[in-house]
């Protein structure tokens, strides 16, 4: 008969927990990525400076922190907040980066 665990259980969720990071982190740079291309469209299309890219550059940093400091919650039996702290941000930047994507295009 097996017996129930707390140590196993919290490995295990952690294990979880770092396997969905990774899934949004890919996610969240599949949109970082094609904001880039769509940044050098509109810098070559408008003659825009390269500053443009400054937006993009600073969602490429800034979500690893944010996944960093959500696994730091989640050792900390925070998890819930973990996982909303780590899907919330994600949409802030997806829905920032597509904001300034129409503001620099004027759609």
């Amino acid at each position: 008969m097996q017996y129930y665990s707390d140590e196993q259980n919290t490995k295990a969720a952690y294990l979880v927990f770092v396997l969905v990071q990774i899934l949004m982190l890919l996610i969240v740079y599949g949109f970082v990525y094609t904001s880039f291309i769509a940044v050098k469209l509109a810098i070559v299309k408008y003659h825009l400076s390269v500053m443009s890219y400054l937006p993009v550059v600073l969602a490429l940093v800034a979500y690893p922190v944010v996944l960093y400091w959500s696994r730091k919650m989640f050792r900390e039996n925070k998890r819930m907040r973990a996982v909303g702290w780590m899907m919330g941000w994600a949409s802030v930047i997806i829905v920032a980066l597509y904001a300034f994507l129409s503001q620099l295009v004027g759609v």
